[in-house]
């Protein structure tokens, strides 16, 4: 089928099979040291054995990696959030959201030239736990979770297993997008998880057919900025892993680069600077 045809008409494409599965390997053992380097910083106990990641097998050990997680998330939930953080910025997850198979993907429906500069924003793993109501992402559209006044292009895939109907994989309002922008909801944090929803409203997302959308490790999902979407319900006994993330036209008029804001988990700079000057001036 047309690709630029499919992803006009449905309001999203899949590339199957086109990120090797020698690169979720490598996502794993990233996501495995990872988890190792924090139960022995914070020394938290495990009722399991956990090998050593130099034993490790992939995919035969994703559920040792699962269990370590859960584990982490147990002993302190915002530690799970240091490791989202941190893989955003490893190595392997920069060549899984800059593999040529989704720049190329991305350039092309957005009708851009192969030389056409896009930018990345957001792109992040989720890692959603099993019966995690708080977390999961209700029916929304892209267009308001980016920048304002930009033309871009919405990706979706799992990441270390396939995403499925048991596991939460993805799901679309069918036909959602033609209709553009429709009315929502924002809604303010309630208890912790996300900081803030924008929601479609219940009488619009009942207008179209849901469809879940079943994937394989190596499938990217890119979609249109008006499609309805959400995650489905997590109802296995595992994490489901997926990659989110946007393709920006930097030629786009409304484009502007957002300022990229860090902020340091424990001294700032100036804090730092105090501690060792104090130290030197000790001498």
């Amino acid at each position: 089928m047309d690709k630029i045809k499919d992803f006009n008409e449905n309001g999203f494409y899949i590339g199957r099979s086109i990120i090797p599965i020698s690169l979720h390997k490598e996502l794993f053992l990233t996501f495995y040291d990872l988890a190792t380097s924090m139960v022995n910083r914070y020394k938290i106990q495990l009722d399991f054995e956990f090998k050593n990641i130099k034993d490790v097998e992939y995919p035969n050990d994703i559920n040792q990696l699962d269990k370590a997680l859960f584990a982490i998330s147990d002993y302190r939930r915002d530690l799970i959030g240091e490791i989202y953080d941190t893989i955003a910025y490893c190595s392997a997850f920069l060549k899984l959201v800059s593999h040529p198979e989704i720049e190329n993907n991305a350039r092309e429906l957005l009708s851009l030239e192969n030389y056409s500069t896009i930018y990345s924003v957001t792109h992040r793993i989720r890692m959603d736990e099993p019966e995690d109501h708080k977390r999961r992402a209700g029916w929304h559209q892209e267009i308001f979770h980016t920048y304002p006044d930009t033309k871009f292009i919405q990706t979706w895939g799992p990441v270390i297993r396939n995403s499925t109907v048991n596991n939460g994989t993805i799901e679309v309002c069918q036909n959602s997008h033609i209709n553009g922008v429709v009315d929502q909801i924002w809604e303010e944090e309630k208890g912790g998880g996300y900081a803030h929803r924008i929601l479609v409203k219940d009488e619009i997302v009942q207008k179209h057919k849901p469809e879940q959308l079943p994937m394989e490790i190596g499938d990217v999902m890119f979609f249109d900025p008006h499609l309805i979407h959400r995650s489905g319900y997590n109802s296995s006994k595992e994490i489901r892993y997926s990659q989110v993330g946007m393709w920006s036209d930097c030629s786009h008029k409304g484009f502007r680069t957002p300022k990229p804001e860090f902020i340091s988990r424990s001294d700032s700079p100036k804090d730092n600077y105090d501690k060792h000057m104090a130290i030197i001036r000790k001498q």
